[in-house]
């Protein structure tokens, strides 16, 4: 991602934000084909995976609990290979993890750690489109290596002056985006070590924040506000062009039976697209030097001679 990328996507949230007349409620959007909503957990001694409806909030058990975990922070999905990662809430730190997406399990792959072998505490992660991951500890952010679980501190993001929970790339431009939970969203370069201040979420009155944040391809923003209605936490969306303006709930994030999976955020996972064929170049003739236009007048040539003689002949047996 360039500086220069994340300046125009500045401007055009900020343009669209000023610009537009605020329109009545509508429902919630559906998901583009082939994007689906997912989360996990939030309790004490088990983590369980889940699906999400986007148009209602219900969630969807997959599998069973994996035993022995606690909280789960947001998670990302590797669209290189395919894998959905998260980050687990442990004693003075995280552990790094992936989830199964088909059985819901959950495999550990290590403690997160920086280059002195000290903790780290994510508060979010994200993936960007080319595989490169990065976690927030605070306004603190790290590139992160997803097979040791080993943290490289990047710098300070100084804009960040709350808790931020909901880290998100939109999968259609690459740019990352981070949520504090004051309902500040900003654009983060990891490059510069940068976040700037785009919009501001207008939380709900009986809200008290908003946590976890997705991009869908068609460029709706999925925010996680706790509390809801009569959940733990209740799902929202709005077009990230105009972020915050005119939000449209889907509902609480609640089971079919009405339980609650006690979760704060919801992540993005996807197929990428077929790449498109390209047509196979037409066969090129071998660079022999030899010119074939004298050939090819010598042959018009005899073909004349050729019809000058049968003409005289048939004359003569005539």
């Amino acid at each position: 991602m360039k500086s220069s990328h994340a300046a125009l996507a500045v401007a055009t949230l900020s343009l669209g934000l000023l610009s537009l007349a605020i329109p009545a409620h509508a429902a919630p959007p559906a998901l583009p084909d082939g994007d689906h909503l997912v989360t996990a957990s939030c309790r004490t001694g088990d983590v369980t995976f889940h699906t999400v409806d986007a148009q209602t909030g219900t969630a969807t058990e997959v599998g069973t609990p994996n035993e022995g975990y606690k909280c789960a922070y947001q998670g990302a999905w590797d669209v290189t290979t395919q894998t959905f990662f998260a980050t687990i809430a442990d004693e003075g730190g995280s552990q790094l993890v992936v989830f199964d997406t088909t059985t819901g399990a959950l495999t550990k792959i290590g403690d997160i750690v920086d280059a002195a072998d000290e903790a780290v505490d994510a508060y979010s992660m994200v993936i960007g489109l080319d595989g490169k991951a990065y976690i927030n500890d605070y306004n603190e952010l790290y590139s992160l290596d997803l097979v040791t679980a080993k943290a490289t501190l990047l710098g300070t993001l100084d804009a960040v002056d709350s808790s931020a929970y909901g880290f998100s790339v939109d999968p259609t431009t690459g740019l990352f985006y981070l949520l504090e939970q004051t309902g500040d969203l900003l654009l983060v370069d990891p490059l510069t070590v940068t976040a700037t201040p785009v919009a501001t979420w207008p939380i709900s009155p009986e809200a008290e924040a908003s946590y976890g944040i997705s991009i869908d391809h068609a460029g709706t923003a999925w925010v996680v506000e706790f509390p809801g209605d009569a959940s733990y936490s209740a799902l929202w969306s709005t077009p990230l062009a105009t972020f915050g303006v005119d939000p449209q709930l889907s509902g609480n994030i609640l089971t079919a039976e009405g339980s609650d999976p006690t979760m704060w955020w919801v992540a993005l996972t996807y197929t990428p697209a077929a790449p498109v064929p390209v047509p196979a170049a037409e066969p090129a003739l071998a660079a022999t030097g030899f010119d074939a236009a004298p050939l090819a007048f010598g042959g018009l040539f005899l073909a004349a001679a050729g019809a000058v003689l049968v003409g005289r002949r048939s004359r003569r047996t005539a």
